[in-house]
């Protein structure tokens, strides 16, 4: 009865740890808090504070879903990130319009 016991929790934990974040896409919804180099700081809508790593490979879009450049991402500004499968630097920043002048 002890072995059925010990392999069962074995294969529960066994099948759990497959089912971790292993190649999961995350996706970040926050504010801008500060801009530097290739990377960037947003607060998100739990109020948690990241820091984005963004590549050469991070398409950047408008909320409309056009082409935006990185140099239109602005401190307040409201993003969607969703990041690489490794979870390292961002796929995607889709960012809100920028502020009237």
């Amino acid at each position: 009865m002890k072995k059925l016991v010990a392999v069962s929790l074995f294969l529960l934990l066994a099948v759990t740890s497959a089912f971790a974040h292993a190649g999961h896409i995350h996706t970040y919804m926050g504010s801008v808090t500060m801009l530097h180099g290739n990377a960037f700081m947003m607060k998100t809508t739990d109020g948690k504070d990241l820091t984005i790593q963004t590549s050469a490979k991070t398409k950047w879009l408008h909320s409309d879903d056009h082409v935006a450049k990185q140099s239109e991402l602005a401190v307040g500004q409201r993003v969607v990130v969703k990041m690489t499968a490794d979870g390292k630097t961002a796929d995607t920043v889709k960012m809100s319009a920028p502020a009237k002048k």
